[in-house]
């Protein structure tokens, strides 16, 4: 990521106060996963910060608010009933690596197409708890890529950060642009890395 930190005083103070506009401190020691009440309300959710300062130190304005719109649009997907009522259903087992999990996929394959829209992800990220219960950790945009081509010039971001491109026939029979998100759980590894290794699949 591009550091905008390195202008002058007054540009640094800006950057600050449009970081914070946007998300809330945390310190190292706060609990970065939200919940596991089933009954946590849409409001607590959306109310809740995921945004990981240190990172966020880094990223511009435009990615962070499209960060927060994208942890607003989802924070209803929490409750995994709502999901599978929006047209989400499981696409995947647990998926894990060397490097970390990502979870369990629940793909809308309805919007599986060449629209990119970054507040309405293809996909939410799901890692189960100790109680068995769903818990969602992030989300992943997945554009068909023969399909984005026709009408763009150039591969899909999510603000400052490139999709990844993804080709048949592993992880998906289509050649595809897709970027991950860990919104509701941290990623030591950065926001968009593909794998998490805070998600366990055992």
């Amino acid at each position: 990521m591009k550091n905008y930190f390195q202008n002058s005083l007054g540009s640094l103070l800006l950057i600050f106060s449009v970081i914070f506009s946007f998300t809330s401190c945390i310190s190292d020691e706060s609990n970065l996963d939200l919940p596991s009440d089933p009954n946590v309300g849409i409001e607590q959710a959306i109310d809740y910060t995921a945004a990981f300062s240190l990172e966020n130190l880094r990223m511009d304005p435009a990615t962070l608010k499209m960060l927060a719109d994208l942890r607003g649009a989802t924070a209803k997907y929490h409750d995994i009933e709502v999901a599978l009522a929006d047209g989400y259903a499981q696409g995947s087992p647990c998926v894990s690596s060397p490097d970390g999990g990502m979870g369990y996929h629940f793909v809308n394959f309805a919007i599986v197409d060449g629209i990119y829209d970054p507040s309405t992800p293809e996909a939410l990220l799901y890692e189960m708890s100790k109680n068995g219960q769903m818990k969602l950790v992030g989300v992943e945009f997945i554009i068909v890529k023969e399909a984005w081509d026709i009408e763009n010039d150039m591969i899909p971001y999510f603000g400052m950060q490139v999709f990844d491109e993804a080709f048949a026939p592993v992880p998906l029979p289509f050649d595809n642009y897709q970027v991950h998100a860990w919104v509701w759980k941290n990623n030591p590894s950065g926001i968009f890395a593909k794998y998490n290794p805070n998600v366990m699949c055992n």
